[in-house]
């Protein structure tokens, strides 16, 4: 078999330039994943690969369609359609397509400060299970996104714009299911009205010390009902949720206005400033004052 490394009919194929790499790498932004090259190749007939000292990035791979293989530590894996796999940096590898089915693949060589953290996170070969909540499409549209955006130059934004956009793309394999559970919830989750609707309720009466109780009951649940569905949903119970919206908006008068931080604390529902100032500096890690020292604007006149 004559081995091809690319050059597939109606591939993508994107290699940034070194200075842009470092570039990115050296930017507070970026620096912790950054993107080195990235494409598509569909129907890679003959696509073979072996690197017998590794490369200097991460490697994710994601089969689309076909199957292929790869080889690491000596062990070999068969790659289904809709598998993906992370190589690691700085190790031998091989990999290629099927023989009678040649695969389709995105690609992507990362990395940066958390590409070693991805790839501990996801150390094997990996199936995206086919169902109405896949958003498989989705994923490989924003992959496709990726790739146009780089296709349009290297400039500075558009470099940052695709590799926070990394950052969103790999999360997608990270965690599948909470991918899917995004757009599920849009579609259908029963619990999804209650919980913008007790949300919304939270910051209508930001301004008011409610219980639990009067919460509980504005929407006629039981306390421990109210408790138990909204701990499900957000994973905050529910006075923990609506203290963090106060300590919120807190944040926000110290930044925008010239209150002084006893007026926040009693305009928010707090009757003691002290107990007001003790959770705001647990929650925000720094007093009130600081915390405006710190971040605020001087407002104008």
């Amino acid at each position: 078999m004559v081995k091809v490394k690319h050059g597939f009919q109606g591939q993508r194929l994107i290699v940034l330039p070194f200075n842009i790499i470092e570039k990115a790498l050296n930017n507070p932004l970026t620096s912790d994943l950054a993107i080195h090259s990235m494409g598509f190749f569909p129907r890679a007939e003959n696509h073979c690969i072996e690197r017998k000292n590794g490369c200097g990035e991460y490697l994710l791979i994601y089969c689309t369609k076909g199957n292929g293989w790869y080889r690491l530590n000596g062990q070999l894996h068969i790659v289904p359609e809709n598998h993906f796999f992370i190589l690691p940096a700085e190790q031998p590898h091989a990999y290629g397509c099927g023989e009678e089915n040649p695969w389709y693949i995105y690609w992507i060589h990362f990395k940066g400060a958390k590409a070693r953290y991805i790839y501990e996170m996801l150390p094997g070969l990996y199936r995206i299970d086919l169902d109405e909540s896949s958003r498989i499409n989705d994923r490989i549209s924003f992959f496709e996104e990726l790739i146009t955006a780089l296709e349009l130059g290297h400039n500075d934004e558009i470099i940052n714009y695709a590799n926070l956009g990394l950052n969103h793309l790999l999360a997608t394999f990270l965690y599948i299911q909470s991918y899917r559970d995004v757009k599920t919830r849009k579609k259908g989750n029963p619990n999804t009205f209650f919980i913008s609707s007790a949300t919304h309720y939270m910051n209508e009466n930001i301004e008011r010390k409610i219980a639990l109780k009067e919460m509980a009951s504005y929407f006629g649940y039981s306390e421990s009902h109210f408790y138990r569905l909204f701990l499900k949903e957000v994973h905050y119970s529910p006075m923990h949720y609506f203290l963090r919206l106060k300590i919120e908006r807190a944040c926000q008068f110290l930044l925008n206005t010239r209150m002084k931080v006893n007026q926040i604390s009693f305009k928010l529902g707090f009757e003691d400033q002290f107990y007001f100032s003790r959770i705001f500096t647990k929650v925000m890690g720094v007093s009130p004052k600081k915390y405006r020292d710190e971040h605020a604007r001087p407002p104008k006149p």
